[in-house]
């Protein structure tokens, strides 16, 4: 087998180099596709791009980037679609295309039942750029300051706010006392931004969201409140424990990370739970686990965090998904409205695509399933079968 690595890892370099023959490009797909050691498969990817390794700029253009995925899932998921048995193959498949995406930009989907398009060309007028660090906050009594864009986050103390690396906002933020009440960070549509509190809890805001808090922690706990989406790591203070209100919920932490999703268009709020331990309502979580609130009823269960947690990581990530669950996303972090025409597709998706890629860039690959179209027009992307 290191000798089939070996000669992998020299046709893959020979690739984005354009060093290959016909022949020899399709001697390296045959060595993708019957691979019988998943692990290895993965790893050799990035064995390929070592450090003396200089990858030219055209190598990592969008059209070689899909080659190569569309290549190992179409071939193999053509397969599967004559061979119902060979269907078990598909983790691998989402395997060994993880790791390629890892090194060439990270764009890659499947759909469960798909008919391939290799030649998918989404629709547009314009592309539509991802969103950015941009966020407003809004002083107890009232006034608003626009945070920089240039900036990833901002630290509040009980008489003055700064940003993450030390430097100073317009306008007058540093009164004594100033922050006495209530302060608020929101983000619009196509926007992000972190915070830490007073406390030094750390808070990653997604877009559309909101953040109520105090400038300083009186009593005997911490409460802060949340529409939207965000990611917490909580200061443990078993004197003062933090809580965050969301829809329908109260979170304690017990020496926690986690994230909520109480997005008013969502079905449920969800709470990932990814260390320490935390309370939702009356329910304790353990690392690993997820609790989904619907009305009253809590439902607790494992779940893979980073799926979960990926949008603070740059990243969509999407497993077994439907299309409307992925617009929505796409709609917050693109700031753009989203169009039904006519039936929508059945089949759920799986994959992941960079936060930081245009919304075609997102697009192209979910059409290229042959499962769904899009169309892009302004700040509307036009949806169909």
């Amino acid at each position: 087998m290191q000798k089939s690595n070996a000669r992998i890892q020299v046709l893959l370099q020979n690739y984005f180099n354009n060093l290959n023959t016909e022949t020899e490009n399709e001697e390296l797909w045959s060595h993708i596709i019957t691979s019988h050691n998943d692990q290895e498969l993965m790893q050799l990817f990035p064995d390929a791009f070592s450090d003396e390794m200089e990858v030219p700029e055209n190598a990592l253009d969008a059209t070689k980037k899909q080659t190569i995925l569309n290549y190992i899932y179409n071939h193999h998921l053509l397969q599967a679609s004559h061979q119902p048995k060979t269907l078990r193959l598909l983790p691998k498949l989402a395997a060994i295309a993880a790791a390629v995406a890892l090194i060439i930009s990270g764009v890659w989907f499947y759909a469960g039942n798909p008919v391939a398009n290799r030649n998918s060309k989404i629709a547009n007028q314009n592309d539509i750029k991802p969103g950015k660090n941009t966020a407003t906050i809004t002083l107890p009594g009232g006034s608003s300051v626009q945070l920089s864009d240039a900036k990833s986050g901002v630290v509040i103390d009980a008489s003055k706010i700064t940003y993450s690396d030390g430097t100073t906002l317009e306008g007058d933020t540093s009164s004594p006392g100033l922050l006495n009440g209530m302060t608020t960070i929101t983000t619009p549509r196509g926007g992000t931004y972190q915070v830490v509190l007073p406390d030094g809890t750390k808070v990653f805001l997604n877009a559309d969201s909101k953040l109520e808090f105090p400038g300083k922690f009186l009593g005997g706990e911490r409460r802060v409140k949340l529409t939207g989406e965000a990611y917490f790591v909580v200061v443990h203070n078993s004197k003062m424990p933090f809580k965050v209100e969301s829809t329908g919920q109260t979170v304690e932490d017990i020496g926690t990370e986690f994230n909520i999703n109480a997005y008013a268009d969502e079905h449920s709020t969800k709470t990932t739970l990814v260390e320490g331990s935390a309370k939702v309502n009356e329910v304790i979580l353990k690392p690993n686990q997820q609790s989904s609130l619907n009305g009253t009823r809590i439902k607790v269960e494992h779940v893979d965090t980073e799926l979960f947690i990926a949008w603070k990581n740059n990243q969509f990530v999407f497993e077994q998904d439907d299309i409307r669950y992925i617009m929505r996303m796409i709609s917050r972090w693109y700031n753009v409205e989203i169009v039904y025409l006519g039936e929508l597709p059945v089949t759920t998706f799986s994959g992941s695509v960079s936060r930081f890629a245009n919304v075609s860039e997102v697009l192209r690959p979910l059409e290229s399933t042959g499962q769904v179209k899009f169309k892009i027009e302004g700040t509307k992307i036009l949806v169909s079968r």
